[in-house]
């Protein structure tokens, strides 16, 4: 019989974390109490979503963390400006005081007003080293670099991994694009067909890829890409892992994504082209690589990934078989990864009140109570999910931060929809959930961490 281990995480943006010396948002530095945290709890990984620039305009569209401008420069929202330097002068100094308080005390993530903070207290902080040689650019980037490394290592020091995600579009203003236009079919652009998320489809605005001129170096620009990952990540999530196989094409001219069609269009080469691409790029990496293939996912691709070692996505509210309203995460693949939701999703407690029909029917069948189940998700229904998910049979269970925090009545936020961190029907979305609650007061609360360290023992995760 072999020897399984299993292990949790916990997933959360970095924009997402509130502490008490950020700036408005989440910064690579937050991630050190986070681990601090893990430790506390149990849990073994952190999981984040794209942290890449996708600086254009500063405006709200650059807070769509997967319109990256660079797939390797990271993005400067991100950096403890204060760690960076010290102001000078005097009336700077107060003046970027009374706008970490005012951005501190907002609800979310003001995006614009953040970046626009950050960049002029960063310049001034350039500026007043003018005998240095980099530009602007490189010397954020010299920091972001700095920042990131000193919290990934302390990650590593307490025994935590962090978990990156690698977007299968690029912004078509990116470097890459302009230096190797070639690589990439601009008079056309990648998203996905219409379904339950998106009843027209979904337009990213990536460019699609010319596989075919990527193939003829080796799929260097992919390789490229994940040895930067590896310079900062453990693991690694693949977004939309089907568009390796085949991907949602659509005209640039195009009113909307329904008026697409599959590249390639012969379902035939889809197999064959996923495995190759996968195997080459992936194949020989030390990174734990995960692949997002929910949604409709084409026959090939489930057996391709447990050949190359890939771990599923496994969520029970979206069950990989159509003719069940849910799925029971004890009947999981090992090789997965199980979790209460993603970042396109309500959280536990939006989707009860989502479809009171659906979640009536998940409260007797999956969680076997017989009474009439509550108007909202109590926080005794939230553990109870929990623990079914710890639970399961899959070798990671990483669930959303949000979904930890529901299990404590007295802790958790009452703006329940305003915890959900995306719609992807809604291409204008703005990026901008951040915790209620700041790390600190988290690491503070005895109650929760007791109860979460007790379920990850029981559950020998």
């Amino acid at each position: 019989m072999i020897n399984c281990n299993y292990f949790s995480g916990v997933a959360v943006p970095v924009f997402s974390l509130r502490s008490e010396e950020s700036c408005g948002i989440g910064e690579f530095l937050d991630l050190k109490k986070l681990a601090d945290w893990c430790v506390a709890t149990g849990l073994k990984l952190i999981q984040i979503l794209p942290i890449n620039d996708t600086t254009t305009d500063g405006g709200w569209s650059d807070s769509y963390p997967y319109k990256s401008i660079s797939t390797k420069a990271l993005h400067p929202i991100y950096l403890n400006v204060e760690k960076v330097g010290t102001l000078k002068d005097e009336n700077d100094k107060k003046r970027f005081q009374e706008l970490k308080k005012e951005l501190n005390a907002k609800e979310f993530v003001d995006y614009p007003e953040v970046f626009k903070a950050k960049m002029w207290y960063l310049r001034k902080v350039y500026d007043q080293k003018r005998g240095e040689k980099p530009d602007f650019y490189e010397f954020l980037q010299q920091h972001c670099d700095a920042q990131l490394t000193e919290a990934v290592d302390y990650l590593h020091d307490k025994g935590i991994m962090l978990k990156g995600d690698l977007p299968i579009g690029v912004n078509r203003e990116i470097d890459d694009v302009k230096q190797k236009p070639h690589l990439f079919n601009l008079d056309m652009e990648t998203g996905a067909p219409p379904d339950g998320f998106a009843p027209k489809g979904q337009n990213w605005g990536f460019p699609t890829y010319n596989w075919a001129a990527m193939e003829a170096d080796g799929f260097q620009w992919w390789k490229d890409r994940v040895a930067w990952f590896k310079k900062y990540f453990d693991a690694l999530r693949i977004d939309h892992i089907l568009g390796f196989f085949r991907i949602w094409e659509i005209p640039k001219s195009s009113q909307d994504a329904s008026f697409g069609h599959y590249s390639p269009e012969n379902p035939r080469l889809w197999e064959i082209e996923g495995r190759k691409r996968l195997q080459t790029i992936f194949g020989d990496q030390s990174l734990l690589i995960c692949g997002e293939d929910l949604g409709m996912v084409a026959p090939c691709v489930p057996g391709v990934m447990r050949e190359l070692g890939i771990l599923s996505l496994e969520v029970q509210r979206m069950p990989k078989q159509s003719n069940r309203p849910f799925s029971d995460p004890r009947e999981n693949p090992y090789l997965s990864v199980d979790t209460t939701g993603t970042h396109d999703m309500p959280t536990i407690r939006g989707w009860w009140e989502q479809d009171r029909e659906l979640s009536a029917r998940f409260y007797h069948e999956m969680l076997h109570h017989t009474d009439n189940p509550p108007y909202f998700c109590e926080p005794y229904i939230c553990q109870e999910i929990v623990e079914q998910h710890m639970n399961s049979s899959s070798q990671w269970v990483i669930l959303p931060i949000q979904d930890y925090i529901a299990m404590d009545g007295d802790f958790r936020w009452d703006n329940t929809w305003d915890e959900q961190i995306n719609k992807p029907a809604d291409p204008k979305w703005r990026w901008k959930y951040r915790m209620h609650q700041n790390i600190e007061a988290l690491l503070n609360n005895e109650k929760l961490t007791k109860t979460i360290k007790n379920i990850i023992k029981t559950h020998n995760r």
